[in-house]
């Protein structure tokens, strides 16, 4: 699969050029995590990179959570798509014109079968605000340590504002390979668990751990500028599982 590859720096300049580029996130939570990852990898795979090559979207990304038997989902996939194009008609290709060694009444049982083995927790829609890369750097590494933050319902471009004041470049040889910071769009409010989340990147998950068992401190007064603007509300681990780009 590394044809699927988009160097990073590519889809960078893709945000900057088509700034109606949004993601559909759809956190998963599969019973059976072995069987739900093979129907991704047969079916669902398939299909989206149809999807793809049909131009119907950018990308399909699917990331499984690592080490978090505490979190209420085990999955996150994430369509890449442009808004200026999700309107436009479009007749896809019948699964039974996918999939013909199956018969319908086989891919009925099927999907049936996939519907009660995984369950979707929720489904959000993001636009990218930031994003840092470590110099050298052109493709997502395989570890994204999300963080989620509920900033205050009147400060969002003060808070959106400070977070990429904190992180404007990354040193090169750095355990941290990048930075995002994402928000929510589909919804807004008081009541939302959450409405921005960051993202640090690694290599490796070793990478992450070492770099967070440092000497803990107290905050400065910028990050106590920070905690005013929002809350750290969740953290949680991924590691890349499939990663198709346009």
């Amino acid at each position: 699969m590394k044809k699927l590859f988009l160097p990073l720096l590519l889809i960078l300049s893709s945000f900057a050029i088509a700034q109606n580029i949004a993601f559909d996130f759809a956190f998963v939570d599969a019973e059976d995590i072995n069987a739900y990852d093979e129907n991704l990898k047969t079916k669902f795979q398939r299909l989206n990179q149809n999807y793809i090559d049909d131009d119907r979207i950018l990308g399909w990304h699917v990331w499984k959570v690592l080490n978090g038997a505490q979190t209420p989902f085990t999955h996150l996939a994430v369509t890449i798509y442009d808004m200026d194009k999700m309107d436009d008609n479009y007749t896809p290709k019948k699964w039974t014109e996918e999939f013909t060694d199956m018969t319908q009444s086989e891919l009925r049982e099927w999907a049936k079968k996939n519907g009660e083995n995984r369950k979707i927790v929720f489904e959000t829609q993001m636009v990218n605000v930031a994003e840092v890369l470590q110099e050298g750097v052109t493709t997502y590494p395989d570890i994204a340590v999300m963080n989620f933050m509920k900033a205050r319902h009147d400060k969002y471009k003060s808070y959106e504002d400070l977070e990429k004041s904190m992180t404007k470049s990354i040193p090169k040889g750095s355990a941290r390979k990048g930075w995002s910071l994402a928000k929510r769009i589909d919804r807004i409010g008081t009541d939302l668990a959450w409405t921005h989340f960051t993202v640090d990147w690694y290599d490796k998950y070793s990478n992450y751990l070492k770099n967070a068992s440092g000497p803990s401190g107290d905050a400065n007064k910028t990050y106590q500028k920070m905690m005013s603007l929002r809350d750290l509300t969740n953290r949680v681990v991924f590691e890349k599982f499939i990663f198709l780009n346009k």
